[in-house]
């Protein structure tokens, strides 16, 4: 059996990697705040198997209860041909400067983005060190890893620092277990309409993000999760790499 353990499954990239990757031999493993039955229907549709954990990733301290249920509980290791980690979810809000919000709500951000997925990667490789079929982890990163923008520095800060915790896990531990970041580019998520909903004031280039989504320029998210499979079930696996869709 196969097993893929995705966080933010319940809508956008996430949800179409479910979809897509759903199969007979497959066991999915779906995470996200929202209720999933409808999605587990889909899949149970496909004659795949799913199993939905509703969990709020910014609660960090049960992070190990969460993937020891997973992986300790429903994961037989010894019927297991290959266990991919798909770290997808993430939040954009507080748009704006900092120093303008509370600070409750800019370290929600930093823990959905950064604290949370660096925990479910140090489980994953803690509860799988005794697996020896494939391994491998894939976070969902942002060309905002790379540059900064103005109202997002926590987003940029945590994207950046997920990019480099994706360094060194592969690093510390290729050639047992692989991992690599994704950068997405620009897609047709709900994080997009944040984006577009933001006044200029919070979000200076705002306007250029509604221009792109009017010019019909965002990536198709049914698109990016075909790709982000591709990627995961690759040969040459791009191991400690941060690998960016481009469109056809």
């Amino acid at each position: 059996m196969k097993h893929y353990i995705i966080t933010g499954a319940s809508r956008g990239i996430g949800k179409h990697i479910a979809m897509l990757a759903a199969a007979t031999d497959t066991v999915l493993h779906l995470i996200a705040r929202s209720n999933l039955n409808d999605l587990k229907q889909e899949i149970d549709d496909k004659e795949s198997q799913a199993l939905c954990y509703e969990f709020d990733l910014s609660h960090t301290s049960e992070i190990g209860s969460l993937l020891t249920e997973i992986i300790g509980k429903n994961i037989d290791l010894s019927q297991a041909e290959a266990i991919y980690l798909i770290n997808n979810a993430g939040m954009l809000e507080p748009v704006g400067p900092i120093g303008k919000y509370d600070v409750d709500d800019y370290k929600k951000n930093l823990d959905v983005n950064f604290v949370a997925p660096s925990l479910i990667c140090h489980e994953f490789i803690k509860l799988t060190k005794d697996f020896k079929g494939i391994k491998r982890i894939l976070n969902v990163s942002s060309g905002a890893a790379l540059n900064p923008y103005h109202g997002w520095s926590h987003y940029c800060s945590t994207k950046a620092g997920l990019d480099m915790m994706t360094r060194c896990i592969a690093l510390e531990h290729s050639p047992e277990l692989g991992c690599v970041g994704y950068n997405p580019g620009r897609t047709d998520t709900a994080m997009q309409e944040v984006i577009r909903n933001s006044s200029e004031q919070d979000f200076m280039y705002a306007k250029s993000f509604v221009d792109a989504y009017h010019q019909g320029l965002l990536n198709p998210p049914e698109k990016v999760a075909a790709h982000i499979l591709e990627v995961l079930h690759a040969d040459d696996f791009p191991n400690g790499e941060i690998v960016k869709y481009r469109p056809n």
